[in-house]
């Protein structure tokens, strides 16, 4: 939370520019009691300019060269990129997700809106996500479909495209007749070699709000195949979870960073199958973007990657515009 606290400082600051100092001060200004020892002091505002610092590199390192900010060369200020790229875009609009219900950094005020319209758009970003993470072909599956398809019909033009698994002709008996997407928001998958079946397949959900934890899509996999399709795909189905939030475990003094991460993400992954967070969104969305320029692969919705980029600079101006 506080690296997040760094970038959306720098974000709205006049100059894109934030010192690492100015997180000290702002800590000690929460602290209702500093310590007496001047020394101790000291090492407790080194231990937390250094866990930031340790954050953020692996922010950058994970993202790669699309993160939107850069580190001065002796540490010691965090600096808005000049030009954002369109992974730079994706990264910046989870950030922003990730503060609509929180108030710890943003006041209610300026907090993002996150209406359908902004899911929908989230939708967007985990599409080609899936895409980088498969490398191959990204479909949006998820309700409202931007093409207004009813859920058989969607569902027989993506597993057409897939070649693997034959949905029904007609809906079930007892089939709702409102289904709107059964729980599947994105299907994705890597095309074989020679267009027969046994291939790398996710299945996703994407949740943009806080109640994610409530949600997975383990819960509608194994039902979706056995009940929309005649004959079920072969490819092992790999369940996925779509988020815009940072890993929080929680800190444990008795194990390094990297083993409680290790551990925390063992626990999630066992509940939710892949989890696509912040860091990794951003990552396979880069990939995403140089397979389908290397190999063509399809990736539904790529085109409305600039309408994210788009409300990223809305919402950049406005923080901007309010606290300046």
């Amino acid at each position: 939370m506080l690296a997040d606290w760094v970038e959306l400082n720098a974000l709205h600051s006049p100059d894109g520019r934030i010192g690492f100092g100015t997180l000290v001060s702002a800590s000690d200004m929460a602290t209702e009691e500093q310590d007496e020892d001047i020394a101790d002091e000291d090492v407790r505002q080194d231990d937390l300019v250094v866990s930031v610092q340790a954050e953020i590199n692996e922010r950058r390192k994970v993202v790669g060269p699309d993160y939107p900010f850069s580190v001065d060369g002796n540490g010691a200020a965090m600096q808005m990129v000049a030009d954002v790229t369109p992974v730079g875009a994706i990264y910046l609009f989870c950030l922003f997700l990730s503060h609509a219900a929180v108030r710890t950094i943003i006041p209610e005020e300026l907090a993002p809106e996150v209406d359908n319209d902004v899911r929908d758009l989230f939708q967007v970003c985990a599409t080609i996500a899936a895409a980088g993470y498969v490398e191959g072909i990204g479909t949006s599956f998820g309700w409202p479909r931007p093409d207004g398809a009813e859920f058989l019909a969607a569902l027989q033009r993506i597993y057409a495209l897939f070649g693997d698994g034959t949905p029904v002709d007609e809906p079930p008996p007892a089939a709702p007749d409102d289904v709107k997407d059964d729980g599947i928001d994105v299907i994705a998958w890597r095309p074989s070699p020679d267009g027969l079946p046994g291939t790398h397949y996710l299945v996703g959900q994407v949740a943009s709000g806080k109640n994610w934890r409530g949600k997975t899509v383990k819960a509608y996999m194994d039902s979706f195949h056995q009940y929309w399709f005649t004959r079920q795909p072969a490819s092992p189905a790999s369940p996925a979870m779509f988020m815009p939030f940072c890993l929080e475990p929680k800190a444990n003094e008795d194990f390094d960073r990297q083993e409680i991460a290790v551990d925390h993400m063992q626990k999630l992954v066992n509940q939710f199958g892949i989890l696509v967070y912040r860091y990794r969104m951003a990552s396979y969305a880069a990939r995403g973007l140089k397979v389908n320029a290397e190999s063509g692969h399809l990736i539904e919705r790529l085109d409305e990657l600039p309408r994210v980029a788009q409300w990223v600079r809305d919402y950049s101006d406005r923080l901007r515009a309010a606290t300046n």
